[in-house]
């Protein structure tokens, strides 16, 4: 292995990097808080820090050649181990790319612009992306094409790839450079980099509101169901549902708002509650929260879960659940549109000998409630997309050198 990184110094100079400092740092993540997830990483061989695609194109052959294992990644700011090295690699860092941003009627990007870069450019043009991930402050869209489904526009629009989102990538492979439209481009979108490293992404966009957020405060479950029922009249015009129980929301506001016992934020155009100065909202939505709660809980062994649940399982298990712990255990819930359903991506957290309790209320009531896996097939719902990731990883990436064990 010695002589390869040698042959990458010669190939790359300064654009490959093996300090041991760097090694470390893109051997593990400090978005991945899981402690179950954390402890599969491995270290890395090296970085190649990409400043034009020749040099994506380059890389991919002498690793392919060489049956060395490639990790693309843009920021790493995933929370579920999609870029999480599970075997000694070589890292693909794609952050220096030449940045493009173009719009005309569609948005075309390369994978390296920050999420934040791309709605700038797009709010000045009254647009904004149909779905953007929490992290947007800090990711890149090619990692998010990648690694993540939802974010903040799920309500509307259900997953970032839904309602024709991603329209058309290049993508790069091992064989050569493809380019897919429409449903093709579900082979690559939420797979990991398992089947290519994008290139450049043509993107939906929708027209800009000014998104108002609002609190309504709830005292039971069972009314935060009753009124996501009425809500869903309003679906084109609500931005986002974010659902908070009291602990929760009290150590994310910090004396800057009131809670309820529940609380229901809703960002629209329409009236529905209190406008509240919600700036810190971010730190709530989806991946974002177990970031975030892993530094404010002082739980000693902290531990969370995540289960998409639909609203009648939402108000048996959640109530079960509060009955069984009260404020032992915080819950959280992001609220989307998946196939025309309302569904709430919902985050227990608590310390871990909890989920025992958690774990036995999910088995009563029919709901599985696993560990989160590295791998892509336990986060893709349609087995379509399964059977499309997986032919195009036969065609892209044959010696399955891309992100090895992500995808089976």
């Amino acid at each position: 292995m010695e002589s390869y990184l040698k042959d990458l110094e010669r190939e790359f100079g300064s654009r490959f990097i093996s300090r041991g400092e760097i090694i470390d740092q893109y051997s593990s993540s400090p978005y991945l808080v899981s402690p179950v997830l954390s402890k599969m990483g491995k270290r890395i061989l090296g970085v190649v820090v990409a400043e034009d695609i020749d040099d994506i194109k380059n890389l991919l052959r002498f690793c392919d050649a060489n049956r060395i294992p490639l990790l693309a990644r843009g920021a790493g700011t995933s929370t579920i181990g999609q870029v999480l090295p599970i075997t000694p690699c070589i890292v693909l860092d794609i952050q220096r790319l030449n940045k493009t941003l173009e719009y005309d009627k569609y948005l075309r990007v390369s994978p390296g612009v920050k999420v934040l870069a791309a709605l700038n450019y797009l709010r000045k043009r009254g647009k904004e992306l149909q779905v953007y991930p929490s992290s947007f402050y800090i990711s890149t869209l090619g990692g998010y094409i990648a690694g993540g489904d939802v974010g903040i526009g799920s309500y509307q629009y259900g997953y970032h790839f839904d309602h024709d989102g991603v329209r058309r990538l290049t993508v790069l492979g091992t064989t050569g450079t493809y380019e897919l439209e429409g449903k093709e481009t579900l082979a690559v979108s939420q797979a990991a980099g398992t089947t290519g490293v994008i290139a450049e992404a043509e993107l939906s966009v929708v027209d800009y509101e000014d998104w108002k957020d609002q609190l309504i405060r709830v005292n039971e479950v069972e009314g935060i169901v009753k009124l996501l029922k009425r809500l869903e009249e309003d679906r084109p015009r609500i931005r986002r549902i974010t659902l908070e129980d009291y602990e929760t929301l009290s150590l994310i506001a910090k004396g800057r708002i009131t809670p309820g016992k529940w609380n229901v934020i809703v960002s629209s155009t329409k009236s529905f509650g209190e406008e509240v100065d919600m700036r810190f909202l971010d730190e709530l939505a989806f991946a974002a929260i177990y970031v975030t709660m892993s530094k404010l809980t002082g739980f000693s062994r902290y531990f969370y879960e995540v289960r998409l649940l639909s609203l009648e399982s939402f108000l048996k298990v959640v109530t079960q659940v509060k009955l069984a712990l009260g404020s032992k255990v915080l819950v959280h819930g992001d609220v989307m549109t998946l196939r025309g359903e309302t569904l709430i991506y919902t985050v227990f957290i608590s310390e871990r000998e909890n989920f025992e309790v958690i774990d036995s209320i999910m088995f009563k009531e029919g709901i599985p409630f696993e560990i989160h896996s590295l791998v892509v097939n336990d986060r893709v719902d349609e087995e379509f997309r399964l059977e499309l990731m997986r032919k195009y990883k036969e065609i892209v990436d044959p010696h399955n050198i891309l992100n090895p064990g992500k995808l089976r």
